[in-house]
């Protein structure tokens, strides 16, 4: 007999049970309503005794059966309970999403060897031997192909930062960012590179500066700024000024004037000589002021600007250039 058959059965006698027992408690109800001699009351008490007498009897054993296979059901289920508990620590889990490393993107020569044309962070690797290194690509501003070294748009970031923050570079590669003297350094020394910085003021007027050759030195050299190339554009130039002068940050000090210190003088780490005509990593300010991030040959004037952004990518043969 299965255990739902038992269940049933089990169920179906303490029903009869139950039916009986209330006949009994009605013959008892009833008898007390009759007025009866001593023997016959005993009489009706012994007999009643043996109806309920024998119905128990007539239900012990089906009562045993059951419980009975309720005890080994319940035996059963602890036994293999036990057992698929152990199998669960012999099946390897799988990771969690956080555990899980995430696919590789492909590595590109540069920018420019990237099969999309759609701007977004790439990595690139300037090196067969060399680790890749996360940029930004611009691929739709004047022929594409440029790592953005330099944004500003909001001033949500601050860019007074130490030597630490600017040589390993800080920010959001899709929003302000500087991505950092050291990995300019590794680009700029693999192979010739152009640069193209653009600015807008705070009345939307947008105006830029291209210059044909651009290379930074290691860190060891301060990072200077080795090679700068013939300047073109609207902007006017204010970079050369800073010619194969050393990065400087608010703490450390490598320009030419002196006592004082320019990157205190300007807000902005740069380049600077004694100081400079060129302050894009001064504040984000819309006034003329010093320490704003300004371009001066613009207006010749320190007027902060909106926006900035600096790129650089390989120098092409003169018969491949695009005009700027």
């Amino acid at each position: 007999m299965n255990l739902a058959a038992k269940i049933a059965l089990f169920c179906m006698a303490m029903a009869t049970v139950s039916s009986d027992q209330s006949k009994v408690n009605s013959i008892t109800a009833e008898s007390s309503g009759y007025e009866l001699s001593g023997f016959s009351l005993e009489l009706l008490l012994s007999q009643l005794d043996n109806i309920q007498h024998t119905l128990l009897e007539q239900h012990r054993s089906t009562h045993k059966e059951i419980f009975a296979a309720f005890h080994k059901f319940e035996h059963e289920f602890e036994r293999n309970l036990t057992v698929l508990q152990n199998i669960s620590f012999m099946i390897p889990t799988e990771p969690s999403s956080y555990d899980t490393p995430k696919p590789q993107q492909p590595s590109y020569s540069s920018c420019k060897t990237a099969p999309s044309n759609v701007s977004g962070v790439y990595r690139i690797r300037v090196k067969s031997d060399s680790e890749p290194i996360e940029v930004y690509c611009e691929q739709e501003t004047y022929g594409g192909g440029w790592v953005v070294v330099q944004q500003r748009m909001d001033g949500y970031y601050d860019f007074y930062q130490n030597w630490t923050e600017y040589r390993d570079g800080f920010g959001d590669l899709e929003e302000e960012f500087w991505l950092g003297l050291e990995k300019m350094h590794r680009i700029t020394a693999a192979r010739p590179h152009e640069l193209l910085v653009e600015m807008m003021d705070f009345t939307g007027y947008f105006t830029y500066a291209h210059y044909t050759a651009f290379k930074i030195g290691s860190e060891s050299e301060q990072y200077r700024l080795k090679s700068l190339g013939t300047y073109s554009g609207t902007a006017g130039d204010s970079l050369s000024y800073n010619k194969r002068m050393k990065f400087t940050t608010k703490d450390r000090d490598n320009d030419l004037l002196g006592d004082t210190q320019c990157a205190h003088i300007t807000a902005g780490a740069w380049w600077h000589n004694g100081c400079t005509y060129a302050n894009l990593n001064g504040r984000h300010l819309n006034a003329n002021n010093k320490t704003s991030m300004y371009w001066y040959s613009f207006k010749f004037n320190h007027q902060g600007m909106r926006f900035s952004r600096m790129m650089i990518r390989p120098l092409k043969k003169a018969s491949e250039r695009e005009r700027i």
